[in-house]
């Protein structure tokens, strides 16, 4: 005569697997929404990257400070309001060692609830928010008028604020 198996679904085990998701529920829902604040957070702090180099560019080149917070706060796509700080600016005829220095900040809200939750285990500092800055720092370019530079390697010489390009 033939034993029959019992079947998977046994009345001891019945519920076990419910209980096994509502456990496991809370850390994949965790995990998930951690990479996508996370994911966000990078994506913003590239961006304020790429405006801060844009912005520093403009000051080591010796615009106004208006016209640099104008252009890292456009080049600043998606945040806002973004604030730009030009700590260091570059005067015609700057020499060798000096910087223009222009910094970016943004605060960036989290959409899921992991800042919230994380902000319960760490810090008093990290909860719905988080600031991000971004520092940018190029070499002065500006020239004074009485000392011209070559410039393309055609010979044409440009001055403070000229583009190379035009005189070639």
């Amino acid at each position: 005569m033939k034993r029959r198996r019992r079947a998977a679904s046994d009345s001891r085990d019945r519920g076990s697997v419910a209980v096994e998701f509502a456990l496991l529920l809370p850390v994949l829902l965790l995990l998930i929404f951690g990479i996508i604040d996370f994911g966000r957070a990078i994506n913003t702090q590239i961006t304020l990257t790429q405006a801060d180099r844009e912005g520093a560019r403009l000051a080591a080149l010796g615009y106004s400070t208006s016209a640099v917070t104008t252009r890292a706060q456009s080049a600043a796509t998606g945040l806002s309001p973004v604030t730009v700080t030009v700590t260091s600016s570059c005067p015609a005829g700057a020499g060798v060692g000096v910087d223009a220095v222009v910094t970016t900040s943004y605060t960036f809200s989290f959409v899921t609830p992991v800042g919230a939750f994380a902000a319960m285990f760490g810090t008093a500092s990290f909860g719905s928010t988080l600031a991000l800055t971004a520092t940018g720092e190029m070499p002065c370019e500006t020239l004074s008028a009485s000392s011209p530079a070559l410039c393309c390697g055609c010979g044409a010489t440009s001055a403070a604020r000229s583009p190379c390009w035009s005189g070639c």
